[in-house]
């Protein structure tokens, strides 16, 4: 089974992606990809806060897969301007 730690190599190098039109200076790329990162944490706080309130216990998988979650659903309305 792959560590779930992989997971975020993908997720960095994503937005690194797309962060690169529009951005001529590493720091303009570092910047959007923060901002990617951040609003994903912001819409994984009520689902990570429901899951704890309802199971008990959660683990570095469940907040990675959450994270993934939203920040996927961030990359794919910003793609399609929904």
């Amino acid at each position: 089974m792959v560590n779930v730690r992989w997971l975020w190599v993908p997720l960095v190098g994503a937005s690194a992606f797309l962060a690169l039109p529009g951005n001529e200076t590493i720091g303009g790329v570092l910047g959007d990809v923060v901002g990617h990162f951040f609003s994903a944490a912001l819409v994984a706080v009520v689902p990570v806060v429901g899951y704890r309130l309802i199971y008990r216990d959660i683990g570095e998988k469940e907040i990675t897969y959450i994270f993934a979650a939203s920040w996927a659903y961030l990359v794919i309305s910003q793609l399609f301007k929904l």
